[in-house]
């Protein structure tokens, strides 16, 4: 376990230098940008070897899986994130152990939270790079205006949105799907007078240009942790 957390703070701090440097290229706050341990398919050490290294943020891609080792590490200081494509089966069971859902991509799944009385904090995934193999909102303004709307009707918080960037090593496109999505938030906070905070962009391969065009939270797994593990 000791060399387990040595490896991820090693690599985190190393994140963190990257990300200060981001900032600080784009006029931002280094601390304003926070970082998101991703740990699908990794066991329930390496999300304590995170929080070790003073990570909060945790994210999940699978509903079922994040929910075992949620409950197998029992009281914590960390906040889980539901990061994956969310089903509409998968909602009853996503409220009771996530405090953020933050792919939720469909108008269903936004009433389906609001008839179980629920209130976690919500992103809506908006598909900027749109690639058809992504799920999420188109990036229109208008029904993304409607889509927040409806969510506020039902007292649900909408805090920001996530996009995941496109699958290309182009700067060129990554750098224009993110600043698509902050150009969008701004917008929309302006429209409907409510502030939405956040904006989840940015992965491993990803997260520096991410942060430069107004990213709050990367979400980093290979990062941190290296390749990918089997299921658990």
């Amino acid at each position: 376990m000791a060399s387990l957390i040595e490896r991820v703070r090693e690599n985190i701090d190393s994140a963190r230098s990257q990300i200060t440097e981001a900032a600080i290229r784009a006029g931002r706050q280094p601390e304003d940008v926070s970082i998101m341990a991703v740990t699908k398919t990794h066991p329930v050490e390496y999300i304590s070897a995170a929080l070790e290294c003073g990570i909060i943020h945790i994210g999940e891609n699978r509903i079922s899986e994040g929910g075992r080792k949620i409950k197998q590490l029992g009281e914590s200081r960390a906040t889980f994130h539901a990061i994956g494509v969310l089903h509409r089966k998968e909602v009853r069971q996503a409220i009771r152990d996530f405090q953020w859902l933050d792919a939720v991509h469909k108008t269903e799944i936004i009433e389906e939270i609001a008839r179980r009385n629920a209130s976690p904090n919500i992103l809506l995934e908006v598909n900027t790079s749109g690639e058809a193999a992504k799920k999420g909102f188109p990036p229109d303004i208008d029904l993304l205006e409607n889509e927040i709307g409806r969510a506020l009707e039902l007292e649900l918080p909408v805090k920001g949105f996530l996009t995941i960037g496109p699958l290309s090593s182009d700067s060129v496109k990554q750098r224009s799907s993110f600043a698509l999505l902050r150009s969008i938030r701004d917008s929309l906070e302006c429209r409907l007078g409510v502030s939405l905070p956040e904006l989840s962009m940015g992965m491993s391969d990803d997260f520096a240009l991410a942060v430069e065009e107004g990213s709050t939270m990367v979400r980093l797994g290979r990062r941190l942790f290296g390749e990918r593990m089997g299921l658990v």
